[in-house]
C-alpha cells in the first residue's frame, strides 16, 4: 500500500512540474512568479480551513453509508480510514479509494463485497452532483452542455442498471456463464444487493444534496482565491468556472485531472478577461489547497491508521 501511495505521489509531482511549467510559459514565467507572490497569503489558512470542512462533510457521507450498511466500526477508526485514503486523490477517477474496503476489513473483518458499493455510491452521488451543478451553470459558461448532459445520462443509465433487480439478475446470469467470473458471482451478488440499499431513493437524495453542498463550499474556497487577487468576478461565475474545470478533468480520467483541470481553470478565467498570470496563479493556488493539501492530510492519517492496524494485529496475535 505504501509503495502504491509513494508511486502515485511521485508521478503526480512530475506531472505537476510539467503542467505548471507549461502554464507559466503560456503566461509569462517572471510575471507568474510575481503574481503568485502578490497573493494575500494571510488568508490562505482560511481557504485551507474551508477545504478541510469539505473533508468533514465527505466523512459524514462515508459514515452514513457505513451505518446504513450495518457495518459496526468506531467513528475514530472510520475517520482515520477516510482521511488516510485522501492520498488516493491522485489516482484516475479516485479509483484508488477502493483500498477503503480492505482497510475496513483489516479493522473489523467486514467482507469487501459489502463495502465496495459504498465507494461506488460516494463517486456516483459526487459526480452526479457535479454534473447537475455544471448543467445549471451552463448559461454562465455558455459551453459544454452536450458533453455534460451525455455524461449525466450515462451515469443515470448505469445507476438504473444496478438498481433494477431484473436487469442486474440478467447480468449476473450472463456473467456466471463466463469461467473467469464464476468465482466472483457471490461477491458480485452481495455488492449489488448492498448497492440497492444504499442507493435507494431517500439515501440517494440525501447524499446527492450533501454532495451539492460540498461542491458549493469547495467552489467558495476558489472564489476566495480570486478575491484575494482583487479579481472582480461574481461568485456564480467563479463557482461554475471551477466546477466545469473539475468536470473536464474528471472525464479525462487522468490522475486528479492533472493538467486538464489546471489548464481549464486558467483558460476559462482568461476568457472572462482575467490576466493570464493571475489565471495561472489562481489555478496553482486552488490546486495546492485542494489536491496537495489532501495528500498531506492523507499521509498523516495513513501513519495513524498504520498505528491502529499494527495495534489490532498485535492484540489479535496475543489472543
Amino acid at each position: 500500500m505504501r509503495d502504491k501511495i509513494t508511486k502515485n505521489i511521485v508521478i503526480s509531482i512530475i506531472v505537476l512540474i510539467v503542467v505548471y511549467l507549461a502554464l507559466a510559459l503560456w503566461g509569462n514565467v517572471d510575471m507568474v512568479i510575481s503574481t503568485f507572490k502578490s497573493f494575500k497569503w494571510k488568508f490562505f489558512p482560511i481557504i485551507l480551513a474551508i477545504i478541510y470542512l469539505t473533508y468533514i462533510l465527505k466523512f459524514i457521507k462515508w459514515n452514513f453509508y457505513l451505518h446504513l450498511s450495518n457495518i459496526e466500526i468506531k467513528t475514530s477508526d472510520s475517520f482515520q480510514i477516510f482521511m488516510a485514503t485522501l492520498t488516493m486523490s491522485v489516482t484516475p477517477g479516485k479509483i484508488g479509494e477502493l483500498i477503503k474496503p480492505y482497510m475496513v476489513r483489516d479493522i473489523v473483518g467486514t467482507p469487501t463485497s459489502r463495502t465496495i458499493p459504498i465507494v461506488f455510491a460516494e463517486r456516483v452521488t459526487e459526480f452526479l452532483a457535479l454534473i447537475f451543478l455544471v448543467i445549471l451553470g451552463i448559461d454562465a459558461l455558455n459551453s459544454g452542455i452536450v458533453i455534460s448532459v451525455i455524461s449525466f445520462l450515462i451515469f443515470l443509465i448505469l445507476l438504473i442498471t444496478i438498481l433494477n433487480k431484473n436487469i442486474s439478475n440478467w447480468l449476473i446470469t450472463r456473467l456466471s456463464n463466463i469461467v473467469f467470473f464464476q468465482k466472483y458471482i457471490n461477491p458480485i451478488k452481495t455488492s449489488l444487493n448492498q448497492s440497492r440499499i444504499i442507493l435507494s431513493l431517500k439515501p440517494f437524495l440525501l447524499m446527492f444534496i450533501l454532495s451539492v453542498v460540498i461542491w458549493i463550499v469547495e467552489g467558495f474556497a476558489f472564489y476566495l482565491v480570486l478575491t484575494n487577487f482583487d479579481i472582480n468576478i461574481l461568485f456564480v461565475e467563479s463557482l461554475f468556472t471551477y466546477l466545469f474545470s473539475l468536470f473536464i478533468g474528471a472525464i479525462s480520467f487522468l490522475p486528479a485531472g492533472l493538467g486538464i483541470t489546471d489548464g481549464s481553470i486558467a483558460i476559462v478565467l482568461a476568457n472572462y478577461g482575467v490576466n493570464k498570470e493571475i489565471a495561472v496563479s489562481s489555478a496553482l493556488i486552488i490546486r495546492i489547497a485542494t489536491l496537495w493539501f489532501a495528500l498531506l492530510v492523507g499521509l498523516i492519517s495513513m501513519l495513524r491508521y498504520n498505528i491502529i492496524f499494527d495495534k489490532i494485529t498485535k492484540e489479535g496475535s496475543l489472543k
